[in-house]
């Protein structure tokens, strides 16, 4: 999926009794006026965009060593007094030559998708019936927290597995954060995630026995079924649930569930 784009692919079944339904909703918002903060730079003001955005950093990458440090043009002192290899590169949104507070860009999204919608049908043949409900979204986004990391806390998996190190002199993948203690924590492009997702939510597949058959056998009816929830999620970001609204991953995911039964009436 690119950000902000969900595609979605489903293929429609057919037979002698189908049926498909399709729901979705769009909305967004815009700021008309707000109080500004005196002085805000363009970039970062607020009017104009949607509510609860904020700004970051632009990621420009990482110092893959110490002569790409020494190659660099830009001033970093406002945020770091030194600058080493695996710290993250920003981007001089103002061209002054510094990266600075004023380099901060506002976002265009939120937490909260754009758009919201699903898509189910059912389909009976003889004595078979399937049912299926996909459901997904597109237009949010989410910071993954790095604030408990470190000296109180795990490191995300990802984020530890692809990290720079002297072994693996990435120029893409950062140093490890220590709850805050590095300019790059938090406050940059570099952790924000598209929440974008399709997701197939419910399938059940029943089998319903013949009446002639229930009949000699001295039932009513007999149905049998399987069925299961939150089975693929199709999404960009994989160390969280694209559900999710908590940046620190504090909140308990959706389970995947899956059930057989029968139901049997005299």
């Amino acid at each position: 999926m690119e950000e902000s784009v969900l595609d979605w692919i489903i293929v429609l079944f057919s037979g002698p009794e189908s049926s498909n339904r399709c729901n979705g909703g769009y909305a967004k918002n815009k700021i008309i006026f707000w109080d500004e903060a005196p002085g805000a730079p363009a970039w970062q003001q607020s009017t104009g965009k949607p509510i609860k955005t904020d700004i970051y950093y632009v990621y420009d990458g990482v110092f893959r060593d110490m002569e790409d440090i020494a190659n660099n043009k830009l001033d970093y002192s406002a945020i770091t007094k030194t600058l080493r290899p695996g710290d993250m590169k920003y981007k001089d949104f103002n061209g002054d030559g510094k990266i600075t507070p004023d380099d901060k860009v506002r976002r265009d999204k939120n937490s909260d998708p754009t758009f919201q919608g699903g898509f189910n049908f059912s389909l009976t043949y003889k004595d078979f019936d399937l049912s299926v409900l996909f459901q997904g979204a597109t237009g949010g986004e989410i910071r993954v927290g790095t604030d408990e990391s470190g000296s109180i806390g795990n490191f995300v998996e990802e984020f530890y597995d692809k990290r720079w190190s002297i072994s693996n002199p990435s120029s893409v993948y950062p140093r490890l954060t220590d709850r805050g203690n590095q300019y790059y924590s938090y406050n940059n492009t570099y952790w924000m995630r598209s929440t974008d997702y399709l997701r197939l939510k419910n399938v059940e597949l029943g089998y319903n026995l013949a009446s002639s058959i229930c009949s000699k056998i001295g039932i009513g009816s007999l149905r049998l079924y399987a069925n299961g929830m939150n089975l693929l999620t199709w999404s960009k970001i994989k160390m969280y649930d694209p559900e999710a609204v908590n940046a620190l991953g504090q909140y308990y995911p959706q389970a995947r569930l899956i059930n057989v039964g029968a139901l049997l009436s005299f």
